[in-house]
């Protein structure tokens, strides 16, 4: 695993998507029931930006095709989506957020 620091563990708030640019993709870091989670600013489905959907606990909804997915398993939840999302594994060291980029 490589992790990675991207930010600061108060920069994640409860419920609230804050997308991250990388070197070679968007991601979304988020926090539900105090746990930070990312995943890739990519719907399965189309590839549309999903941080523009809403996330309602665990739940985000694409904003095109209203396609759903579990945020911390990326399980798809509702069609048209058949894919799951690319979910990364974080970590918090020292109030930082580390995400390993390779996943």
């Amino acid at each position: 695993m490589a992790f990675v620091s991207l930010l600061s563990s108060r920069e994640v708030l409860e419920g609230e998507l804050k997308v991250i640019p990388t070197k070679h993709l968007n991601l979304i870091v988020t926090r539900f029931l105090g746990k930070v989670y990312a995943f890739e600013d990519a719907c399965s489905h189309d590839g549309e930006e999903i941080s523009c959907g809403k996330l309602e606990g665990s739940v985000i909804t694409c904003p095109r095709h209203f396609a759903q997915f579990d945020i911390r398993t990326g399980e798809v939840l509702a069609l048209p989506a058949t894919e799951p999302l690319v979910i990364f594994p974080t970590r918090e060291v020292n109030d930082t957020v580390e995400v390993d980029l390779e996943g």
